[in-house]
C-alpha cells in the first residue's frame, strides 16, 4: 500500500471512513481512528453546537487523529469551521463547492485540507486551489454524486494522469478486493461510505442498517438528477421522486417540488429516525455486498485481510 496517506493523516491504513450526513458522528468517527484509519465526522447534518459536541464526544474516546467533513453548500460552515478549529481539529474534508472557497483559510490555521471531486478537470482546481488530496468519487457513490456519471475504475486513472497530490478513491469500494483494485488503478488510498454505515458505532437507525443488509444487486438508483444528484434506495420516497422528475412539469417547477419535498427533512427521518417509506436512503451500489453489521476494529481488519488475499492471490499470470 502507498505510504503517502499513512504519512498525511498519521495512520496505520491508507483507509478514509466517509463522512456521511446523519450517520458518522462521534462513535463511528473515533472508532475508526482506534481501528487505524481516519474517521471524519459528517458534520453536514448538525448545527454548529451538535458538532462541537461531537468532536468533544470524539476526542474523549481516542487519542488518535480524526477530522470533519464539512459539505460547503449549508449556510453555517464558517460557524463549523470556527468550532472546529476552536476546539483543536487539523483535518479537514470539503465538498459540494469550491475548494478555493476556505483552502488557503484552513492550510494558515495549519490544517491538512482534502476536497471531494468527480471528475478529472475539477480535481486539477483542487490541485491549483491548495488542496493536499482530493477524494475522487465514482458514481456508484451512495449520497450526492457527480453528474458526469463517471465509474471509480475510469475516474481514478484519468484523475491520476491530471493532478501530482495524493488520490482517494471512492465510489464502490467496501472490500480489500476493490481496495486492491483501486491501488492498482492510482489511488494512494480509498474512502469507504457505505460498507461503514452497516457497522455497530454508525449513527444510523438499526433499520436503515438491515436495509443497507437486506439490499440487492439493483436496489439503488441515482435520482435528482435535476437538482443535485444523489443515489438512494429504492423506497416510497424514491418513487416520489421519480414521480416528479418523470412528470410534463417544465425543469424550474421540477426543482421546485424537488425541494420543497427534501425540505421536510427527509434524510434524518430515514437515515437516522429509521422511516424506511417515508424517509430519504442514500447508499452506495456496494450495499448490494454488504450481508452483515460488524463492529468497526473487524470491519477494518477484515478489510485488511480481504486485501493481502486479493495481492497475493491473483487469479491471471502472463508470460
Amino acid at each position: 500500500m502507498s505510504q503517502k496517506i499513512t504519512t498525511l493523516f498519521k495512520i496505520k491504513y491508507p483507509i478514509i471512513q466517509g463522512g456521511m450526513v446523519w450517520v458518522s458522528g462521534a462513535k463511528l468517527a473515533a472508532a475508526s481512528a482506534n481501528a487505524g484509519i481516519l474517521g471524519l465526522i459528517g458534520a453536514g447534518s448538525m448545527e454548529p453546537e451538535l458538532l462541537k459536541k461531537h468532536i468533544l464526544k470524539a476526542q474523549t474516546l481516542t487519542e488518535k487523529p480524526f477530522g470533519v467533513n464539512l459539505p460547503l453548500l449549508y449556510g453555517k460552515r464558517e460557524e463549523q469551521i470556527e468550532i472546529a478549529l476552536n476546539a483543536g481539529v487539523k483535518i479537514f474534508f470539503t465538498s459540494a463547492g469550491d475548494p478555493k472557497k476556505f483552502t488557503k483559510f484552513l492550510k494558515d490555521h495549519g490544517c491538512v485540507v482534502v476536497h471531494v471531486t468527480s471528475n478529472p478537470m475539477l480535481a486539477k482546481k483542487c490541485e491549483d486551489a491548495g488542496v493536499d488530496a482530493i477524494v475522487a468519487e465514482g458514481f456508484e457513490a451512495g449520497g450526492h454524486n457527480g453528474s458526469e456519471e463517471l465509474t471509480t475504475m475510469t475516474l481514478i486513472p484519468q484523475i491520476k494522469k491530471s493532478i501530482s497530490i495524493p488520490i482517494i478513491a471512492a465510489g464502490g469500494i467496501g472490500s480489500g478486493y476493490s481496495m486492491a483494485a483501486a491501488f492498482t488503478l492510482g489511488a494512494d488510498g480509498v474512502q469507504i461510505g457505505s460498507r461503514f454505515a452497516a457497522t455497530q458505532e454508525s449513527s444510523a437507525h438499526i433499520n436503515f442498517k438491515q436495509s443497507i443488509v437486506q439490499a440487492s444487486h439493483d436496489s439503488t438508483m441515482l435520482s435528482m438528477k435535476d437538482l443535485i444528484p444523489v443515489r438512494l434506495l429504492r423506497n416510497q420516497f424514491f418513487q416520489e421522486v421519480q414521480n416528479i422528475e418523470n412528470s410534463p412539469l417544465d425543469l424550474e417547477e421540477k426543482k421546485r417540488r424537488l425541494i420543497s419535498l427534501l425540505g421536510k427533512g427527509r434524510a434524518k427521518r430515514g437515515m437516522l429516525e429509521g422511516d424506511l417509506l417515508n424517509g430519504e436512503l442514500e447508499i452506495g451500489q456496494v450495499a448490494g455486498l454488504i450481508d452483515d453489521i460488524p463492529a468497526m476494529d473487524e470491519c477494518v481488519a477484515r478489510l485488511i485481510r480481504e486485501f493481502h488475499h486479493a495481492s497475493k492471490n491473483l487469479p491471471l499470470h502472463f508470460s
